[in-house]
This record gives C-alpha cells, sequence and structure tokens, in this order.
C-alpha cells in the first residue's frame, strides 16, 4: 500500500482566506501549515492513493475565492 504526500501553495483573495481555509480544513487529508493574510497559504495534503489526492486539488483549486494553486512538493511513500 502507498500514500500520497504533497504540498501546496493556495493563492485567495485576501478578504476569502478565512472561507478558502476553513474550507480546506474541512476536506478529509488536508490542513493548512500556513496562512497570510494577503490570502497565500501552504497546505498540506495526505492522501492513500493518487486519485483521491488529485480530485483533493481540483477541488481546493475550484473553490470560491482561489485564484492559483501551484504544487510544490510531492512524494509516494510505499
Amino acid at each position: 500500500m502507498s500514500e500520497q504526500i504533497c504540498s501546496l501553495v493556495v493563492n485567495a483573495a485576501p478578504d476569502a482566506r478565512p472561507g478558502v481555509e476553513a474550507n480546506i480544513e474541512a476536506l478529509a487529508g488536508a490542513s493548512v501549515a500556513l496562512s497570510d493574510p494577503s490570502g497565500k497559504m501552504v497546505v498540506l495534503l495526505e492522501h492513500p492513493n493518487q486519485k483521491t489526492q488529485v480530485d483533493c486539488i481540483d477541488h481546493i483549486k475550484g473553490l470560491p475565492g482561489v485564484s492559483a494553486t501551484s504544487l510544490i512538493y510531492h512524494q509516494q511513500l510505499s
């Protein structure tokens, strides 16, 4: 069995950041490690497989107020 871990930088509108952060924290396997009032966040993801992780990233990209996401790190653990 493998586990997928990754980190993302998520950019949101500053006024939307609290809501975006709450929505990310509500997702299984997702947590906001750092958050800045300017709307920048570092998000950590841990999922059992790649499909679940990609679905989570796509969900974050579609959240209202999110302007961009950038994958910073990815590793598959065995």
